[in-house]
């Protein structure tokens, strides 16, 4: 027994003496995760970040002109929760993997729908999602850590991504669709639904004074509340701010000295006392240094506006007609190649539409043209993608027929174009289109029944 237990002791100490004593460290590059809402959209973001640790980063650790993970460890993963644009291409909710290609003079930033790889060992270029190109800036500050951050959110929904190393920095633009997603609920509430409810048009016309949209329409909305809830002086009070916006102090007088009468009998003392300073203030420029009649106020304002307004709306007829430019080019493109029966030429111009429509600035409209391009830009959009998306000419011109009907429906209402508009119609397809020649060139039968059609209207 003696013996037994010797040679288990010895046993014991070989064991113990081939042992590894680990020593426990925090990781090399450590982990980070964040979240940034932006508009409607959550924005996500998971990696790791190495350390500089006295290395030479851009162009000996991180090769120029190679794929690079975009941190350590695993590849870099982004998600939105809805819909956004990335460095301007729309881009669908879902997760993404982050890479980029450094340069000292231009990086490539990638988004690769594979978020299983580890790194860049097993990237796929075939999966990307797209590229886009970003010029790198040199920045005063060392950043020791490599990091990722979203930064610069704006009013209208757009931040930037930025990616800082060492004294590297690249931004990339973000910008969340919010802002079409609350038009289309306010076009979809009172142009479809026909909402009569006094908060929603508070709520629209705050939207559009806050987002410093079409002013014009913001007052309409506004005073429309007002009527249908004439004790709310919240409501009373942002009419009274968009026409200050607008600087018509002669109706902003007017409307303050209603809601002064209001907000006296809701015992509002300092708002009272802020907006009597506000028509003193406005009674100095506009030279009425004393209390005026409503009649006197109302003519007042009636003048000033014909006089202020009449002029520039007539000057800037072309400017707002100018927006709707490309749309009208790219339609006609269209148009253009279903005569040539060319299905490629025809997809190629539609994806232009597509864009065409959604870059157009809504704040450069006038009242009448914003309201007519909410009632068909989803379809016009919608329409325009089916014939990209389409292989054969025979379904692009399906389609073009309801594009058509749409682009019909905004120039009719919108006035979109100083040139005239002819719109032309085929008895065999009884279909319409439009053009901007009077010569008729059928799109739906190319050149079989090429002249085979006539002009119905034109618009001017």
């Amino acid at each position: 027994m003696k013996k037994i237990a010797i040679i288990i002791l010895f046993l014991g100490i070989c064991i113990i003496s081939n042992a590894q004593i680990e020593l426990k460290t925090p990781p090399p590059s450590p982990e980070a995760e964040w979240k940034q809402k932006l508009g409607f959209t959550d924005i996500s973001l998971k990696y790791e970040k190495p350390l500089m640790r006295g290395r030479k980063i851009f162009g000996e650790l991180v090769p120029f002109n190679q794929i690079w993970r975009t941190g350590a460890g695993e590849s870099t993963r982004i998600r939105f929760s809805e819909d956004i644009f990335f460095g301007g291409q729309s881009v669908k909710k879902g997760v993404y993997s982050l890479f980029t290609i450094p340069n000292s003079n231009e990086w490539t930033v990638i988004l690769n729908t594979d978020t299983t790889g580890h790194g860049a060992f097993s990237y796929d270029d075939k999966k990307d999602l797209f590229r886009i190109r970003v010029k790198p800036e040199t920045t005063a500050r060392t950043y020791e850590s490599f990091s990722i951050s979203i930064e610069d959110i704006l009013p209208d929904y757009s931040a930037n991504l930025y990616l800082n190393w060492e004294n590297t920095q690249i931004k990339v633009p973000v910008k969340s669709n919010a802002d079409a997603v609350v038009m289309n609920d306010i076009n979809q509430k009172i142009n479809i639904e026909k909402v009569e409810d006094a908060k929603f048009f508070n709520n629209a016309a705050q939207y559009y004074f806050a987002n410093q949209k079409d002013l014009k329409q913001a007052l309409i909305w506004s005073r429309r509340s007002e009527e249908m809830a004439n004790d709310n002086f919240n409501y009373a009070n942002l009419t009274i701010k968009i026409l200050e916006e607008q600087k018509d102090y002669i109706a902003a007088t007017k409307s303050a000295q209603k809601a002064i009468e209001l907000g006296n009998k809701k015992n509002l003392k300092g708002a009272v006392a802020n907006l009597q300073k506000k028509v003193e203030e406005w009674q100095k420029i506009t030279g009425i240094t004393a209390p005026a009649s409503n009649t006197m106020l109302a003519d007042n304002s009636e003048n000033h506006n014909n006089h202020s307004h009449g002029g520039h709306e007539m000057s800037s007829m072309k400017e707002n007609q100018s927006i709707f430019k490309p749309v009208l080019d790219a339609y006609y493109t269209i148009k253009n190649a279903l005569v040539a029966s060319d299905a490629d030429a025809s997809a190629k111009a539609a994806g232009v539409l597509v864009s065409a429509v959604k870059a157009i600035d809504m704040n450069k409209m006038e009242m009448k043209q914003h309201t007519e391009f909410m009632k068909v830009n989803s379809k016009i959009i919608s329409d325009a993608q089916k014939i990209a998306d389409a292989k054969d000419l025979k379904k692009q011109r399906e389609v073009f027929q309801s594009l058509s009907e749409s682009l019909y429906t905004l120039a009719k209402g919108a006035k979109i174009s100083s040139e005239p508009i002819y719109q032309q119609y085929c008895p065999m397809k009884k279909a319409g289109w439009l053009s901007n020649e009077s010569d008729i060139k059928n799109p739906y039968y190319g050149s079989s029944m090429l002249t085979c059609g006539s002009v119905k209207e034109t618009i001017k």
